[in-house]
Order: structure tokens, then C-alpha cells, then sequence
């Protein structure tokens, strides 16, 4: 009698687990493309927009050509752990320089959006959210008023600080965002 006789066989995962992966990463990469980046998958990793991203000049994780060639390969979880996305200034330097029309620019935003969407936000970064629906700005000096006039500069910079009308209108759009839903910070 064999010690296996009853015994259900093993079953190896080693196939399922693979293609559940091969599933993943074209799905993590389809989904980042239904949040605006469209031409993620015309990328052939030139590194041109590596090569004039602040971000990548600045030592963070994953700039826009790795985290272009991470959302490809499907690492999701990875990804949702990083503050990177959060901290693209926007300069859209990587965009104008691309030879594909990749936009890696709207890449960072729709991780974001990705990121929004499965709760992976950086205290920081809601802490910025607050504080542009509050005062209009997500970095906000209280004494900057001081500082710009020694410099020569209006008191108030023309901007939601100036007007308060525009302020109310970033508030609604914000109020009607799916950020609103998610109930993150306090929008009265």
C-alpha cells in the first residue's frame, strides 16, 4: 500500500499562477489606460523622457519610463505602494519630448487615478488634497504674503487667494470629482 492511495494528487499552480499574472498585468495596464493614458502600450522604452524628468533626476523610485515598463509587466502592488506618481510637478517635459506619443505625463496622472480607486494615497498627498480644497492651493505658505511683498510682489498671488469667486468654483468641480465620494477629506 502507498502512502498516497486516497490521497487527492497535488496540483501544480505553477501554470495557473502564471497566466493569472499574464492576466493581471494586461489588465493593470488596460485600466491605466481607461483612465486617460491611451498610448501606454506604444512605448519602447527610449528613455527620452527619462532623461528630462525631475524625477528620475531626483532619485525617485519609479519615474515615468519604470513605472511605463512596470505597468506593462503588471506589478500592480508594487506600484501602489510608492508616493512617485503623487510627486510629478506636471512640467510635461517627458510628454513633448516623447517620440511615440506615449504622454508619460497622463501616465503618472492615471496612476494616480489608479491609485485613488484602490485607497493607496499617501498621508501627504491628502493632506495636499485638503489644502487645495480649503485654501485653493495643495502647498499653502500662511505667511507667503509677507515674503511677496518684500519681494515686490502683490500680497496675494492671482490666484484662488486673490479670488475668492474662484475658489468656490474649484471647490464644486472638486465636490463632483470621485474624490468627493471617497469621503477622504472634509468638503462641507
Amino acid at each position: 500500500m502507498e502512502l498516497t492511495e486516497g490521497v487527492p494528487p497535488v496540483i501544480d499552480l505553477t501554470e495557473v499562477a502564471e497566466r493569472e499574472q499574464e492576466e493581471f498585468g494586461k489588465r493593470v495596464a488596460e485600466v491605466i489606460m481607461e483612465f486617460g493614458a491611451e498610448n501606454l502600450i506604444a512605448c519602447m522604452q527610449c528613455g527620452a523622457c527619462a532623461s528630462i524628468c525631475p524625477l528620475a533626476s531626483v532619485g525617485f523610485e519609479w519615474y515615468n519610463k519604470k513605472l511605463i515598463k512596470a505597468l506593462l509587466i503588471g506589478m500592480k502592488e508594487e506600484l501602489l505602494d510608492d508616493p512617485t506618481p503623487w510627486a510629478c510637478v506636471a512640467c510635461n517635459r517627458c510628454t513633448e519630448i516623447c517620440p511615440r506619443r506615449v504622454s508619460p505625463f497622463e501616465v503618472m496622472f492615471a496612476m494616480r487615478r489608479l491609485m485613488v480607486e484602490e485607497f493607496a494615497i499617501p498621508t501627504m498627498t491628502i493632506e495636499g488634497m485638503r489644502t487645495l480644497y480649503e485654501k485653493g492651493h495643495a502647498v499653502f505658505f500662511s505667511g507667503a504674503g509677507e515674503t511677496r511683498k518684500k519681494v515686490g510682489l502683490p500680497e496675494k498671488p492671482p490666484s484662488t487667494i486673490a479670488y475668492p469667486e474662484a475658489l468656490e468654483e474649484l471647490r464644486t468641480i472638486l465636490k463632483n470629482t470621485k474624490l468627493a465620494s471617497l469621503g477622504l477629506i472634509p468638503m462641507e
